[in-house]
């Protein structure tokens, strides 16, 4: 017989042994992972920021008040064509207003770093 005087002596074949079938007759396997050309397989590529979407996500894990006053905010910004017109025209003159402003803002930096550089062009006495 195969294996005298063990518990699998009741058994006529070693395939149909329940410790075979259990453990199996093979070696045990020595290594069970290994990150070897991991590191260089993934930067051939190179590692890349994942892409954020354009658009804001109401639904997942946003805080639902806010959600909720998002929902009100657009509701009550619907109107109608001609109060729509209007708001675009008044937002093109505030924008000109401050197109000017920032033009005289930038022309006063410019008269001052001239004058900055006059100055230093002179030889001190």
């Amino acid at each position: 017989f195969w294996l005298k005087g063990s518990a699998c002596a009741l058994y006529p074949s070693p395939l149909t042994c329940p410790r075979f079938l259990l453990f199996g007759l093979t070696m045990a396997k020595s290594k069970n992972h290994t990150g070897h050309n991991q590191i260089y397989k993934n930067h051939r590529n190179g590692i890349k920021k994942t892409r954020r979407s354009k658009k804001l996500k109401i639904d997942g894990n946003m805080n639902c008040k806010f959600v909720r006053n998002c929902k009100a905010v657009n509701k009550g910004m619907q109107c109608s064509a001609e109060e729509q017109e209007a708001k675009k025209q008044a937002q093109r003159e505030a924008q000109k207003e401050l197109e000017g402003k920032m033009q005289a803002a930038n022309e006063e930096r410019r008269a001052f770093l001239l004058a900055e550089r006059e100055k230093a062009k002179k030889p001190k006495k």
